[in-house]
């Protein structure tokens, strides 16, 4: 039987397809808060891409509408306690937060994929 490892995500990050999917469901539950995520599927750079136009909004709404900002992290379901430790413990607590939330909607793609075969 095969088993799903989610803990080392890093070879999920240059799958093209995974990335698409990935880029999808951001693009999905921050249209929902009426942010746009731009994405242009470049090979090149396709999680960066991505990382930078999360960044952005997590910016955005970290210094302008922290009950938006609170409100994605919900909808995407990622763990309070490590949006809290990581917002106030983190020496780049928006970029860090971004890749929290890239890594939970990953996840999200990859456990979808795994059980689709």
């Amino acid at each position: 039987m095969l088993q799903l490892d989610l803990k080392d995500l890093s070879p999920y990050r240059k799958r093209l397809d995974i990335i698409e999917k990935t880029a999808a469901q951001v693009q999905k539950d921050f249209q929902m808060f009426n942010l746009y995520v731009a994405f242009s599927g470049n090979p090149e750079s396709a999680y960066d891409e991505l990382f930078q136009e999360v960044y952005k909004h997590i910016d955005h709404l970290w210094n302008a509408n922290l009950s938006s900002l609170w409100s994605i992290l919900y909808q995407i379901d990622l763990d309070e306690e490590k949006a809290l430790r990581t917002l106030h413990l983190e020496d780049q607590p928006i970029a860090k937060l971004t890749d929290l939330i890239l890594q939970r909607e990953l996840k999200k793609v990859v456990i979808r994929e795994f059980y689709k075969k």
